[in-house]
C-alpha cells in the first residue's frame, strides 16, 4: 500500500511539471509544431534494447533523467537558444508524460518492467 500512495506522489508531481511546461512553451513564446515534432524523440533511447534488456535499460533510463534537458534548457534560455529551450521543454513534458501515465525509469529485467510496477503484457501476466 505504501508503494502505491508513493507512486501517486511522483505521479502527481509529474503531471505537475507536465502542465508548468506547456506554460513555459507558451511564454517563451517557442514553436509548438517544433514542441511537438520532438516530443517522442526521447523513445530512440530505445534502440538500445536491441541489445539486451540491461543495455536497454541503461540507455532508455539515461534518456528519460529530467538532469540532461535541464541542462540544455538552461543553455537555451542563456544563449537566447530558441530551438535549444523548445527542445528542452519538449524532452522535459515527454519525461513526466511517461510517468503521469505510468511509463517510468525502466528495470534492467525487460522493457515491461518499471517502477511502478509492470506494464503492457507484463501486467496483463501479473
Amino acid at each position: 500500500m505504501l508503494e502505491r500512495s508513493i507512486s501517486r506522489w511522483v505521479r502527481a508531481d509529474a503531471a505537475i511539471i507536465l502542465v508548468i511546461t506547456l506554460w513555459a512553451v507558451t511564454i517563451t513564446n517557442s514553436s509548438w509544431i517544433w514542441f511537438l515534432a520532438l516530443f517522442l524523440t526521447p523513445d530512440l533511447s530505445m534502440i538500445g534494447y536491441v541489445f539486451g534488456p540491461r543495455v536497454g535499460a541503461v540507455t532508455y533510463n539515461a534518456g528519460h533523467l529530467y538532469a540532461w534537458p535541464a541542462g540544455l534548457l538552461a543553455a537555451g534560455v542563456a544563449f537566447h537558444a530558441s530551438l535549444a529551450t523548445v527542445a528542452a521543454l519538449s524532452w522535459i513534458a515527454h519525461i513526466a508524460f511517461d510517468n503521469v501515465v505510468g511509463y517510468g525509469l525502466k528495470l534492467a529485467i525487460g522493457f515491461e518492467h518499471t517502477v511502478y510496477g509492470p506494464i503492457g503484457k507484463a501486467r496483463a501476466r501479473a
